[in-house]
């Protein structure tokens, strides 16, 4: 990733920071401190399934405040790596780094339980833009890059296991996004939106601190 990207990344994740660190001032003042102070920090990964392509693997750091005993709000940072399809030419290698502002809420307060999620993200997507000017030579692509958008919706469950650990397993589905600049034929600069939306498959483990 070019500098420019990680700049633009970790400045939307110090955003979303400060906003859920505001947030759970704001609801700690009703909650009481051993709750509103508890922070849980997971790392999982699994199978990212594309709508248009094929399946690849991603990456999932989160970290989150509890603002009762029953939900969550955090920031997450996650990587896939996978094959989509891009201008109509199928098969092009993609990686995609997502920062999200995410919120959970857990059916149960203690035990086992099940939990759904729904999450606002950023991204910065890579490609082979060489591909895709050989499977469709008409396009000329401007950058191997595009900035993404999107949203996802998730359903999970939590075991825990003692110790503050605990091992969660999700589904996801999310509605994703990206902006590419790119040159016809002609010579007119273009803007395209491209679908990288899909269905993730994921497991990992919870530490409460």
């Amino acid at each position: 990733m070019k500098r420019s990207h990680v700049k633009f990344l970790l400045s939307i994740a110090m955003s979303l920071i400060v906003i859920c660190a505001f947030s759970e001032n704001v609801r700690a003042k009703g909650v009481d401190s051993g709750e509103s102070n508890s922070v849980v920090i997971s790392a999982g990964g699994g199978i990212f399934y594309p709508f248009q392509g094929k399946s690849g693997f991603n990456g999932v750091i989160q970290a989150a405040g509890k603002i009762s005993s029953q939900e969550r709000l955090g920031v997450e940072l996650e990587f896939r790596k996978y094959e989509t399809e891009l201008f109509n030419a199928k098969n092009i290698d993609t990686k995609s780094y997502i920062v999200r502002g995410i919120g959970q809420y857990f059916f149960r307060p203690h035990g086992i339980s099940p939990y759904i999620g729904l999450g606002i993200n950023f991204a910065v997507n890579t490609f082979d833009e060489d591909e895709i000017e050989r499977k469709r030579s008409s396009v000329n692509v401007k950058h191997g890059w595009g900035f993404g958008y999107g949203i996802m919706g998730l359903l999970g469950v939590e075991v825990p296991v003692g110790g503050g650990l605990a091992f969660f397993g999700e589904g996801r589905v999310s509605g994703d996004f990206q902006l590419t600049r790119y040159k016809k034929r002609s010579g007119k600069n273009k803007l395209r939106v491209e679908n990288l939306s899909g269905l993730t498959g994921m497991g990992g483990i919870r530490m409460r601190f």
